[in-house]
């Protein structure tokens, strides 16, 4: 069997709302889907759910295996996919119904490897925009690359995507982290594409947990958590540094504006022991910056970053502390 499209759900727990998100890809414009339902050892009634929705839709396949985590089911769902592309999507979104339809259109249109649409963020109150990626999709680009296309060095999502799978195993792409898994392999995939499709259609509905447990981006203050999320943004360098130097500054610029400032308020909500994994992370990122990149922050951010990377967590959290006293 080689349908269309396969596209690889890891599902954990989430019987509040995955059946909206099975829906919502049952009713996908592009009907030619496999969809592989990895159940990472729920303890809930995610996997009855997955099973009815599977004998309703033979489209539908669920794998159950213990808990691994989610790198793990994403690669366990890979290796059963057969579709001439590959699309991933977890299990507490939505995918809007033209979001397959368009994407794989523009990639046999194009012959580009990957194309990548926009998102939005969802709540029980609606949709709204994702700030993060208001530049990078604001208009549509057939063929580009992130070389040419430095925009792209922020989306580093893989759920907003669809891939060619000849060009996903000519690589040997696997997630590999436990959590924040997707932008090593996102990045990777970018780099090494022969072309790029932006399409400026929202093709993702990114959930905001408003009830039970939070997701992982929503505790993103952990102290491991957030050591994690360093973690990636190591790895990521390391992948532009080798593959694609000439990114680098522009790298530097997102995570010291993004991920970095996370890192410093969470300094404000742990021990600077809980911290320690996370500064050293950071110092050793910080270490590969331009010193020119570095001198395009204001004076005292920039004092804030050598703060952490130095290990100065009391100092930095006073002073971050104090920004928000009464004066």
């Amino acid at each position: 069997m080689h349908p269309k499209l396969s596209v690889v759900v890891p599902m954990y727990n989430v019987e509040s709302y995955l059946p909206l998100l099975l829906a919502s890809i049952a009713e996908q414009d592009l009907t030619d889907i496999q969809v592989i339902l990895v159940d990472d050892g729920s303890t809930d009634a995610t996997g009855r759910i997955a099973a009815a929705q599977a004998a309703r839709d033979r489209r539908f396949r669920v794998i159950t295996q213990d808990n691994n985590g989610l790198s793990a089911a994403r690669n366990a769902g890979i290796q059963r996919a057969t579709g001439e592309f590959l699309a991933f999507a977890d299990a507490d979104d939505v995918v809007p119904a033209h979001a397959y339809r368009v994407l794989v259109g523009s990639l046999e249109e194009s012959g580009s490897d990957i194309a990548s649409g926009d998102v939005r963020r969802l709540t029980s109150k609606g949709v709204s925009r994702y700030p993060g990626y208001a530049e990078t999709f604001a208009v549509a680009r057939r063929r580009t690359h992130i070389t040419r296309d430095e925009a792209l060095i922020a989306d580093r999502m893989v759920w907003n995507k669809v891939f060619r799978r000849s060009f996903w195993d000519a690589h040997g792409f696997a997630f590999r982290l436990p959590q924040y898994e997707d932008g090593p392999v996102t990045i990777r995939a970018h780099i090494t594409a022969s072309a790029v499709d932006v399409v400026p259609r929202v093709v993702y509905l990114w959930r905001i947990r408003e009830g039970g447990e939070p997701s992982i981006t929503q505790r993103q203050y952990e102290a491991a958590n957030i050591g994690r999320r360093m973690r990636m943004m190591v790895d990521i360098n390391e992948i532009i540094r080798d593959l694609a130097p000439g990114l680098s500054a522009a790298y530097a610029r997102d995570m010291l504006l993004g991920d970095i400032g996370v890192a410093m308020t969470a300094t404000t909500r742990n021990s600077a022991d809980s911290l320690a994994g996370t500064v050293a992370l950071v110092k050793e990122f910080v270490s590969t910056i331009d010193s020119g990149v570095l001198g395009e922050l204001t004076p005292e951010y920039r004092r804030r970053v050598y703060l952490l990377a130095d290990g100065q967590v009391e100092e930095l959290r006073e002073e971050l502390l104090g920004d928000h006293r009464p004066q």
